[in-house]
């Protein structure tokens, strides 16, 4: 039978509208379909609102997630004064640049390659030694150090003594060696000019300077573009969509909870409230009667695992006698329509993108807490 054109102008106009009756009524349309008509009108339902949305994966966050230019450039004068320009490297000489400038761990690990993470894995080959993702982190970002002879100053010093051994060992590439039935497909992380013969074409490099084709060869495969990307995930969501949502709860004056990021702020949400996954936001901090989910996507593959905890929170909403909404953006919800379509649908049309925020009062539920808060 085909959607007809009042149904297709209500189901288009869903997404920008700032009446929340108009949201409801679109997903009532689609819910209301049936086979063929069912799909398109989901497909149509996740382009609507998809005009609200937008990428982030241009976005370079401020803060101390990566060292700025500037510090990164000083870090790496002291390493390669501390090494002869790379002409003299030895465990000693790191451990003696890390002592003195922990930040020189982030040019290290730039020429051997590696994530903080990676770093951690090798560390544990090359020397046995566990070293975990947050105490690297906590190294890199060290401003101030601990007081000497203290248990956390001993700790750091050993800490400093398996990242010199370890880089040396990947350098000299004793450890994360290419298996023979790989050779074949894939070559080393150190097949590039500047490591190709260790530290010597490290120090060539050093002295003469990298061709600009090579830089941009090395952005090409990953490189500081990819590190960016990983180093700022566990920020983005908080920064393009928490903090905007936040500001504006308390200029509007809704009292509200919201849960501090990661997963251990997560669960202290579940065990306050009694609702797992513990979501991002609930209106009013006490008693609650509204969830806000906040999901910034920019793959395919985490728009379904987003989209599964929506979906998850509004069936416990639906058992508790909550509303649920959510606000969603950047690019992968455009590669996973369908995704973005449960969303809508597990949300009543409750779901905004930031250009769509300020609509997000006008949901009756949280526009009846305006003013309200302490």
């Amino acid at each position: 039978m085909g959607l007809s054109r009042a149904e297709r102008e209500t189901i288009g106009v869903a997404g920008t509208s700032s009446d929340q009756s108009v949201r409801g009524r679109a997903v009532a349309t689609v819910l209301g379909t049936q086979g063929d008509d069912r799909q398109a009108a989901r497909r149509l339902l996740a382009e609507s609102y998809l005009r609200a949305t937008a990428p982030s994966f241009h976005l370079i966050p401020r803060g101390d997630a990566m060292l700025p230019a500037d510090r990164f450039e000083r870090a790496y004068a002291v390493l390669a004064e501390g090494t002869d320009s790379f002409r003299d490297v030895s465990v000693d000489a790191l451990v003696s640049v890390i002592e003195s400038q922990p930040s020189a761990l982030a040019p290290l690990r730039m020429i051997c390659g590696l994530t903080l993470k990676e770093l951690g894995v090798t560390a544990r080959l090359a020397t046995g030694t566990a070293l975990s993702e947050a105490a690297l982190r906590t190294l890199e970002r060290e401003t101030i150090p601990p007081a000497a002879g203290s248990t956390r100053a001993a700790r750091r010093s050993d800490r400093i003594h398996a990242i010199a051994e370890t880089v040396i060992a990947v350098l000299e590439r004793r450890v994360l060696a290419v298996p023979q039935s790989a050779e074949e497909a894939f070559h080393s992380k150190l097949d590039k000019p500047d490591t190709l013969a260790a530290w010597t074409s490290v120090a060539q490099h050093a002295v003469e300077g990298v061709p600009y084709s090579e830089l941009l060869y090395q952005r090409y495969v990953g490189g500081v573009w990819r590190q960016a990307q990983d180093a700022y995930s566990e920020v983005k969501g908080d920064a393009i969509l928490e903090l905007p949502l936040e500001r504006l709860l308390i200029a509007e004056g809704v009292p509200h909870w919201r849960s501090r990021s990661g997963a251990t702020g997560a669960r202290e949400t579940a065990q306050r409230y009694g609702i797992e996954p513990g979501p991002d936001f609930l209106v009013p901090a006490e008693s609650p009667a509204v969830i806000i989910e906040t999901k910034v996507v920019e793959d395919g593959g985490s728009a379904r695992d987003k989209a599964a905890r929506i979906q998850r929170l509004s069936e416990i909403a639906s058992q508790r006698g909550l509303v649920i909404c959510a606000v969603v953006d950047g690019k992968g919800w455009a590669e996973r329509p369908n995704a973005l379509a449960d969303v809508i649908i597990a949300t009543q049309g409750r779901t905004f993108s930031l250009s769509t925020l300020p609509s997000l009062l006008d949901v009756p539920e949280i526009r009846i807490w305006r003013g309200r808060a302490a």
